[in-house]
């Protein structure tokens, strides 16, 4: 995976300004880890890397939820920052 710096700064853009969807799996996700909405959010802005995976989505890594836990994120970049799931 190679980290693509524009990608990352449209993703710290959309996080900034809350721009952020989540689907069904990402939801559960959040329940099964304890992690909230601003957790995400909080990782999403706070990201170092952002590398284009084979499914077409965006695996942001680098960033801290909250608490300061790091959290890596797997989004879909279309008008919002859709997030697929988290660990």
């Amino acid at each position: 995976m190679v980290h693509d710096p524009s990608a990352l700064a449209e993703i710290h853009r959309l996080a900034h300004l809350n721009r952020i969807a989540f689907s069904t799996h990402a939801q559960r996700r959040l329940a099964e880890r304890g992690a909230e909405r601003e957790d995400v959010r909080v990782a999403l802005t706070s990201s170092t890397s952002a590398s284009r995976q084979d499914r077409g989505t965006w695996r942001v890594a680098g960033g801290r939820d909250r608490a300061g836990d790091e959290l890596t994120v797997i989004v879909d970049i279309e008008a919002d920052v859709i997030v697929v799931t988290i660990f």
